[in-house]
């Protein structure tokens, strides 16, 4: 029986999409070439302490069948830390423990999220504080990423008797490593004050190359309403000054890019 161990060690292009088209493959709906190494970058990148986390979106693959995919990379070499795998209602993360448990006791002892409120009774964007409910909100998080890695579970699943009354936009801003994250009143509706609000686009890529392929990977993308972007730029400026020293800490992905451009959307969802 194929394990794609064999495949995978030589890293060529072609092996690493068909193992990914393989294994990523729910109800036989392919990824496209493109999308596979996308994929496979943005692992290795949680691999190595760069990305934070990967909100997996690419297709409807189920946890179970990325436990596969992350099992392959691991037994060829590809990825070289135990990775784990979180559930949040439907929506899948990939992460590295070291990393994200790092990433959250630093913010709680520096407080340094940035919140924007975007609730839709405001007529623009503000800055909020962090508030006590974010911080019980990471306090909670941060104790059950312990309990459950420490009971060795490869697949862990937030119930929603924990994070039923938190944002999950914030939540996913906070998992991912945004130095900012848009947070609303959910119990009032989901809607948001950003249409056709001038926004700040960040942008972070990277590049893999090796023997057959130079393929560049968008890693981060985060957007800042443009009539904060004073206010909040400094701390922008300090998050990728610390995303530029732990790239620099590794030999394996190259030409890590900044890019930032202003868009305005007749509609943001978040």
């Amino acid at each position: 029986m194929c394990t794609w161990k064999g495949l995978l060690m030589v890293a060529s292009s072609e092996l690493l999409i068909s193992a990914a088209q393989k294994l990523l493959c729910p109800r036989k709906k392919r990824l496209s070439p493109a999308t596979c190494l996308d994929v496979t970058v943005q692992i290795m990148a949680v691999d190595l302490g760069v990305k934070l986390a990967l909100l997996y979106d690419s297709n409807a693959a189920s946890p179970e069948q990325l436990q596969m995919y992350l099992n392959a990379l691991q037994e060829s070499g590809v990825v070289t830390n135990p990775l784990r795998i979180l559930s949040i209602d439907g929506n899948t993360f990939i992460f590295n423990r070291a990393t994200i448990e790092s990433h959250l006791d630093e913010l709680l002892q520096s407080k340094g999220l940035i919140l924007i409120d975007v609730c839709p009774s405001k007529k623009q964007a503000v800055l909020a504080g962090f508030e006590k409910k974010t911080e019980d909100m990471i306090k909670t998080l941060s104790g059950f990423f312990m309990n459950e890695l420490d009971k060795g579970s490869l697949v862990l699943v937030l119930g929603e008797e924990l994070y039923n009354d938190w944002n999950l936009c914030t939540l996913f801003g906070i998992l991912l490593g945004y130095p900012a994250s848009y947070w609303f009143d959910q119990t009032k509706g989901f809607g948001n004050c950003l249409c056709m609000t001038p926004l700040v686009v960040c942008t972070v890529w990277v590049k893999w190359h090796t023997c057959d392929i130079n393929h560049r990977c968008c890693l981060y993308s985060f957007s800042v309403p443009e009539e904060l972007w004073s206010e909040v730029q400094c701390h922008v400026q300090q998050w990728t000054e610390r995303l530029r020293e732990r790239f620099n800490r590794q030999p394996v992905l190259t030409d890590l890019c900044f890019s930032r451009e202003t868009v305005t959307l007749p509609s943001v969802t978040l």
